[in-house]
């Protein structure tokens, strides 16, 4: 005759064999949402990367294919008046140069990710900088008819920061800016104290403007927001995650707000020779 102790015993081992079962079910559907999260993940990087090898080889044969083709043109001497040969000389800098940025920017993205990029800080006034960053862009932005306005606080404190590296950053938004703005936009540069030891730098332009999804594509390096829109100008996607990793290393930050239409304004906040008062990890507001 089955006792008390053999049902409850019985029916204590079916209740552990049920937990047993259903912790090993847990721990499948755990595993395979996380094989379902890393094949997604896998399919991303391997989209980005075809994406990108796609996009860049269009990018480096551009300027290639120029130097090539006036250089071809000079050597065969078929030009031969002066003005064509400085012309075309011209040609073939600026497409050196524009392959040469190209590839920085890779490199650059490259030591980001490895963390082998490093910033050497000191005092920097942000007016020289300022307009010598003008100076790279105000050629395109003239030819747009773009009308391009700076303000900067009588106030504001020098930066803590690598002079060469604020420049790279000005000079990305800058060109995103002059690049997604329409003929006859404008664009305005603001340069002013955020709080205590935090200085920030605004782009604000009239341009096509971006929806949450698309900063968020922006924001990853090779990342077009708009392939159809891109094809019309040059750039490979890394203006904007430069200019972030840059700004983080200087213990700062990069802001995007944007509206679909209505513009894009980019704030960098960067620290000022004063931030070294602060206590450690001060919020930045």
């Amino acid at each position: 005759m089955r006792t008390f102790g053999q049902s409850w015993f019985k029916q204590g081992s079916l209740i552990g064999e049920f937990a047993d079962h259903l912790g090993i079910a847990m721990v499948q559907h755990k595993q395979g949402i996380a094989l379902n999260a890393a094949k997604v993940d896998a399919e991303l990087a391997s989209k980005a990367k075809s994406d990108f090898i796609a996009n860049m080889s269009h990018e480096l044969r551009t300027p290639l294919n120029a130097i090539i083709g006036f250089s071809d043109m000079l050597a065969s001497q078929t030009v031969t008046s002066p003005e064509k040969v400085m012309q075309y000389s011209g040609y073939i800098k600026q497409a050196a140069e524009h392959l040469l940025a190209l590839i920085n920017g890779i490199l650059d993205v490259s030591k980001i990710q490895a963390g082998k990029l490093s910033v050497e800080r000191e005092p920097v006034e942000m007016k020289p900088i300022l307009a010598s960053c003008l100076l790279i862009v105000e050629a395109k932005a003239r030819e747009k008819g773009i009308a391009v306005e700076c303000a900067v606080a009588p106030d504001l404190p020098k930066l803590s920061a690598d002079p060469l590296r604020v420049k790279q950053i000005l000079i990305n938004l800058l060109s995103n800016a002059v690049k997604f703005t329409p003929d006859g936009g404008r664009i305005r540069i603001e340069c002013t104290l955020l709080q205590e030891g935090y200085a920030a730098i605004s782009v604000t332009d009239t341009g096509v403007g971006m929806n949450p999804a698309e900063v968020e594509t922006a924001m990853r390096p090779f990342g077009q927001v708009d392939t159809t829109f891109n094809k019309r100008h040059e750039g490979t996607g890394l203006g904007l995650p430069i200019a972030y990793a840059l700004a983080r290393l200087h213990s700062g930050d990069l802001r995007i707000e944007s509206q679909k239409g209505a513009g894009t304004r980019v704030t960098v906040i960067l620290p000022t020779v004063d931030a070294t008062e602060l206590e450690p990890d001060t919020p930045i507001h």
